[in-house]
């Protein structure tokens, strides 16, 4: 199935908010992934976003390493969740690859190989590589 692509933002929202502490222009991502849990709605997450959400986690907001990845495999249990085998796992210890843009051009790479036309995303940029940005809500 080709479901839409979500973006890292989206899930590092999720699991470092509150419904009390989130933006305003965030809040639906706690009815989306109450969507998503419920089954409702379904997403594609490639590898390379799991990676950054893990690399935004333990770098950015000094999450423990074994806590991020129990809070991935939590969130990620109610994803459809699909690995894209990208062949550019040799990369990761490259710190281009720590360059959102370059997760963000890999990401819409593999949607457009995919056929997938959408991402969910707090991110404008997705545009400019020819996906529709999709609302998170």
């Amino acid at each position: 199935m080709n479901y839409p692509c979500i973006d890292t933002n989206v899930v590092v929202r999720y699991l470092v908010d509150t419904p009390q502490t989130i933006a305003p222009r965030f809040r639906g991502v706690f009815d989306f992934f109450g969507k998503l849990e419920e089954g409702a709605q379904k997403v594609f997450m490639p590898d390379i976003v799991l990676f950054q959400v893990y690399f935004v986690l333990t770098s950015y907001y000094n999450v423990p390493a074994a806590l991020a990845a129990e809070k991935l495999e939590g969130s990620c249990n109610c994803v459809e969740f699909i690995q894209a085998r990208t062949g550019s796992r040799g990369d990761i210890g490259n710190p281009s690859v720590r360059k959102s843009g370059y997760c963000r051009r890999l990401s819409a790479g593999i949607s457009r190989i995919r056929g997938i036309s959408g991402v969910y995303s707090f991110d404008g940029d997705f545009t400019a590589r020819g996906l529709a940005l999709m609302k998170v809500e």
